[in-house]
């Protein structure tokens, strides 16, 4: 039973995700300067409140917690990149293209892995992952080293990642879950037979 609950607890964070990133795909597309200005008020107030708790937390703490820990300075550089946000939206869009390529580098070594994961299991299609992960890789490298380019089409190029992330994601996601159903099918065979 606790085998089912890990599976149905990864299956169904990996679908959220993948659900997550084709909605913002698809927002991105459809609407670039509403989602852009939702990401950036939404992605300020979180960082000015996270700042302003973590000074309070500070100020309320013992002097030994103050001296050994690092809150007032996290907090303060939370509120300030909050602030900044709030009075320079265009802020976040300088700072995007390069993090959105680290972001998907990172997807996609991830997707190297999967794939080297379902070869190892015997999958014959595991280079569709390699696929996918080298088409993550491909975006991120683009939008890491060409910035200035990706910042002009920065959200239409976010909403199509997203989208293609998406895509992969689950296609990577549904062949992994039926080879795993498959994998634990012959086990439990296996040890009928025995």
């Amino acid at each position: 039973m606790k085998i089912l609950n890990h599976d149905w607890n990864r299956t169904a964070s990996c679908y959220a995700a993948i659900a997550f990133y084709a909605a913002c795909g698809l927002l991105l597309l459809l609407w670039p300067d509403l989602a852009m200005s939702i990401a950036n008020y939404a992605l300020a107030v979180i960082l000015l409140g996270a700042g302003i708790l973590l000074i309070i937390a500070y100020a309320r703490g013992t002097i030994w917690e103050a001296v050994a820990g690092v809150r007032l300075t996290v907090g303060l550089a939370l509120a300030f990149m909050g602030v900044l946000l709030l009075f320079s939206p265009n802020f976040l869009l300088s700072l995007l293209p390069f993090l959105w390529g680290l972001s998907l580098l990172v997807g996609g070594f991830g997707k190297v892995q999967m794939s080297v994961d379902l070869k190892r299991i015997g999958e014959t299609r595991w280079w569709l992952a390699l696929i996918g992960a080298g088409v993550s890789l491909v975006l991120g490298s683009f939008a890491v080293f060409r910035p200035v380019f990706v910042a002009e089409v920065i959200v239409q190029f976010i909403g199509v990642s997203l989208l293609v992330e998406s895509v992969v994601d689950l296609t990577t996601v549904l062949t992994v879950n039926k080879k795993i159903r498959d994998y634990r099918r012959a086990r439990e065979n296996q040890t009928i037979e025995i």
